[in-house]
């Protein structure tokens, strides 16, 4: 484990995204859709249990931050663009600190993956 813990602007951050995702599902819960919404908001809380160790905490919200911001671009029919604050708050996260900050090829990867999901699904329903 690390010997210290996540930066205090990366934790408020990913509280906030947290928060972000409240309105989110209390918008989805009370119609059909109250599992996907559910399903969707749940990883959001994965990088809180990891601000022990600032690496592992980078990463689950990079990896929890791009995923939700490409589900949020195909999912858009199904209104989960709710949740594209609480993705960018999540990638934000991720860059704050210097020392655990993944590289630059990961960074071109979270905003390919959103940007190739929408053309798939403008192709696709277009």
């Amino acid at each position: 484990m690390g010997s210290q813990p996540v930066r205090t602007g990366q934790s408020v951050l990913a509280f906030v995204a947290a928060a972000a995702a409240i309105p989110a599902l209390a918008i989805g819960l009370p119609t059909g859709l109250a599992a996907t919404f559910l399903l969707t908001a749940l990883p959001v809380a994965v990088p809180l249990m990891l601000r022990n160790d600032p690496r592992p905490f980078a990463w689950a919200s990079l990896v929890v931050g791009s995923g939700l911001l490409a589900w949020a671009v195909v999912g858009v029919l199904l209104g989960m663009f709710l949740f594209v604050p609480t993705a960018l708050m999540l990638l934000a996260a991720a860059f704050l600190d210097a020392d655990t900050r993944p590289g630059a090829l990961w960074l071109i990867a979270v905003v390919g993956a959103p940007a190739v999901g929408g053309l798939l699904l403008c192709g696709t329903y277009g």
